[in-house]
């Protein structure tokens, strides 16, 4: 009869398992225990408010202030630190105050790619075709090496046609892009989801963001760490 402190069928550890390090050594499982020590403490502590904030802290990137993964939890300040506004030059077409380019009027008729139309809709009037828009807004990728040669193209091409919000989506530290000078404004995106560009994009909440690395040369770089525009 086996001893009443033995456990029947317990099961032997595989070689084939992971071990509590590589579980732990997983970048979401690191979130998960900060997770759960802030709600322990936030639940003897006994507040909701508390538990809701332990949340954000543990899901939150310490070097941009966005939000690492998506848990269905709105943090609005977190979000607009990841957005630095870099140039907005004056277009009096999608001004919403007849001076720069952001915020952007309610109502006008957009083009967008990189963000979704379904989005934009709560605030504009999306169009599919580049020719009956007042204005175009367009999300672009760059890499260490910067925006890629067709991106650079395609947005210099549809900037000589309507004014044009870039919101840039670095990788990192890289090359100021071609087409700067060539966009209404220019806005760096670290992780935003779209709604919360958009509510930059027309005066809903300002851009709370200041660059954490330079874009440019690093002697003298275009947008030097801590540049960010306000309004």
């Amino acid at each position: 009869m086996p001893s009443p402190h033995t456990r029947v069928g317990a099961c032997t550890a595989d070689a084939s398992l992971r071990t509590a390090d590589d579980v732990l050594a997983d970048p979401l499982a690191d979130a998960l225990v900060a997770l759960a020590g802030g709600m322990t403490a936030a639940t003897a502590a006994g507040t909701t408010a508390g538990m809701t904030q332990a949340m954000r802290g543990a899901m939150t990137d310490e070097r941009t202030g966005a939000p690492q993964f998506d848990t269905g939890v709105p943090d609005t300040d977190a979000e607009l630190r990841a957005l630095t506004l870099l140039t907005n030059r004056t277009s009096s077409r999608t001004s919403a105050s007849g001076g720069p380019a952001l915020p952007m009027r309610d109502g006008v008729r957009v083009y967008v790619e990189g963000l979704s139309t379904d989005a934009a809709a709560a605030y504009a009037r999306p169009v599919p075709d580049l020719t009956e828009a007042e204005v175009a807004v367009l999300r672009v990728v760059a890499t260490g090496a910067g925006v890629g040669e067709d991106d650079t193209d395609r947005v210099l091409d549809i900037a000589a046609s309507v004014p044009t919000v870039v919101v840039l989506r670095p990788e990192g530290p890289c090359p100021a892009p071609e087409f700067a000078g060539n966009c209404a404004a220019l806005l760096v995106d670290l992780g935003a989801p779209d709604h919360t560009v958009l509510d930059v994009v027309f005066g809903r909440h300002a851009p709370l963001g200041r660059l954490p690395f330079a874009l440019g040369a690093a002697a003298d770089p275009e947008f030097p760490e801590g540049a960010g525009l306000a309004y």
